[in-house]
């Protein structure tokens, strides 16, 4: 028992180590990078949805499997209920969970990443981005 206790807190010992390096605070869940994209006159909401196809395929082809990127649709809510009553065709949410560090992300900048960047650029107009740590969910 007591050799777990210890290897605990020298495995919490090493997590604090390796946020002091980087600034960031402790994250005992996912890092994510949370973006709120508002879909551009001319763009559409599936043209973003394959954007955020290409981004996630791109990390597997250069070797990055452990992170994720998923899209969700925003409700509109009806102004005297507040209920949601279809998705909007104007603002989308995407979630990019435990994205890799630069040094991890060989090739950047190649014709495949600047493909995706350009999907993303002729649909959509970043508004807010935010670096977030979300609980992991157990599926």
């Amino acid at each position: 028992m007591r050799t777990l206790l210890c290897l605990i807190v020298a495995a919490a010992l090493q997590v604090g180590r390796a946020d002091a390096q980087t600034g960031m605070p402790a994250c005992f869940g996912d890092v994510a990078t949370v973006r709120v994209s508002q879909i551009k006159p001319g763009g559409s909401v599936q043209g973003f949805l394959k954007a955020v196809e290409a981004h996630k395929a791109w990390y597997r082809a250069n070797g990055v499997t452990d992170n994720d990127i998923v899209a969700a649709r925003v409700f509109v809510r009806d102004e005297k209920t507040g209920l949601p009553t279809k998705y909007s065709d104007a603002e989308i949410m995407s979630f990019h969970l435990r994205p890799p560090a630069q040094s991890r992300t060989p090739n950047r900048n190649d014709a495949a990443w600047q493909a995706f960047l350009k999907q993303y650029r002729d649909n959509s107009d970043l508004k807010l981005e935010y670096w977030a740590c979300i609980p992991r969910f157990q599926h």
